[in-house]
């Protein structure tokens, strides 16, 4: 078995795509694969917190791309300048980077977002800061800025030869949202990311093992819904309402969650309404006192430009968040271990699994379990 480790994000990377990825496809011919669910809300940053962490959003506390502080009425958002280089002003709970580098075991990562759960390793190369919208929609999120990540991570195994290098490609998932699943502007990312994994692969296989996985997929969408517009035509007021595919519901009165209940039940583009203390693993005062997923083809909207209770998603052409079988169900790769268990393998177990990659004993509030026997 190697004595270094790759852990590798394909982010919005859903198992659709392994039919248009001929290496990724090739590698898990050789290693070890399964199919897991990802963890709901299929969000990045509450999904890769929760990789990163070995431990549910309840305890770790990011339970969307960041969270919303009621008392200051504030939402904290993940990818701000400061929470990238201080990730535990938002993460409560230790990631494998911290147990690690307390170990003496030396790490590197690059991303194509800031992703704190990434942050405090011992050389970090981050992504451009964008300022303007529009330019990161132009030059942020399309496959081009994976050949920059995947070059990025060659540079840290050739200049730093780090035990743990991670690396997260991103632009799946950007050009899913702006094309849709499948589109031809998904697939040219689709396809630079298994160029670029395979690069990878070619340089670093003599010497790194691999975990390879994704946070969620994606699905097509057709139609937003304001759901804080369509509660309020019943009466019920909200703090906030968080965006995408499966959302948070802030009551401004928690008295009405039975109420308001009912109500989203019934709206368009709903298709499960859960109470917080029905999801333990999101059973916490900074989760909403209502979590709700979408049906297929819809979204849930709390932009300006979303005025009405619905609309056509015109801008929106893929989204993630809900708990549908497309957005749930995610590739898991381990290459270069040996002998490895991946019967009802999760992501929850890609922490102890890490940790025990160097021998290192998992503290005993992770979740999952290592993958490696023996």
């Amino acid at each position: 078995m190697q004595k270094k480790l790759a852990l590798i994000s394909l982010d919005g990377c859903g198992v659709y795509n392994l039919g248009h990825m001929p290496f990724l496809s090739s590698l898990i011919d050789e290693g070890a694969f399964a199919v897991v669910d990802s963890i709901f809300p299929t969000l990045t940053d509450l999904v890769h917190t929760s990789v990163m962490t070995g431990v549910y959003p309840g305890e770790h506390g990011v339970v969307e791309n960041g969270y919303y502080d009621r008392l200051a009425d504030k939402k904290i958002n993940f990818y701000d300048y400061e929470v990238a280089f201080n990730p535990h002003r938002v993460i409560k709970a230790p990631t494998i980077v911290d147990i690690l580098r307390s170990r003496g075991v030396g790490s590197a990562s690059v991303s194509g977002y800031t992703m704190p759960p990434f942050s405090g390793t011992n050389v970090r190369i981050f992504p451009p800061f964008f300022s303007d919208d529009k330019l990161y929609r132009q030059h942020g999120r399309d496959w081009r800025k994976d050949i920059w990540v995947g070059q990025s991570a060659l540079y840290l195994y050739e200049e730093c030869r780090p035990e743990l290098l991670l690396v997260h490609f991103a632009s799946i998932d950007g050009m899913q949202h702006d094309h849709g699943p499948l589109s031809e502007g998904a697939l040219k990312a689709v396809e630079t990311v298994d160029a670029m994994l395979e690069k990878l692969w070619e340089r670093l296989k003599e010497e790194y093992a691999f975990i390879i996985f994704a946070d969620h997929g994606q699905e097509e969408v057709h139609t937003w819904v304001n759901l804080k517009t369509y509660l309020r035509k019943y009466g019920i007021e909200v703090l906030r309402i968080s965006s995408g595919g499966g959302v948070h519901v802030y009551l401004k009165d928690p008295n009405q969650s039975e109420e308001a209940y009912e109500v989203l039940r019934k709206a368009p583009g709903v298709r499960h309404v859960f109470f917080r203390e029905d999801l333990p693993h999101l059973n916490t005062p900074h989760s909403g006192e209502l979590i709700v997923s979408a049906k297929p083809g819809y979204w849930f909207c709390s932009h300006r430009m979303c005025k009405g209770i619905k609309g056509v998603s015109h801008w929106v052409r893929g989204m993630h968040g809900s708990i549908n079988e497309q957005v749930v169900k995610v590739p898991l790769v381990l290459w270069g271990f040996g002998d490895v268990d991946l019967e009802e393998a999760s992501l929850m177990d890609i922490a102890p699994t890490v940790l025990d990659f160097f021998r290192i004993e998992k503290p005993g509030n992770m979740v999952g379990r290592s993958l490696i026997k023996g």
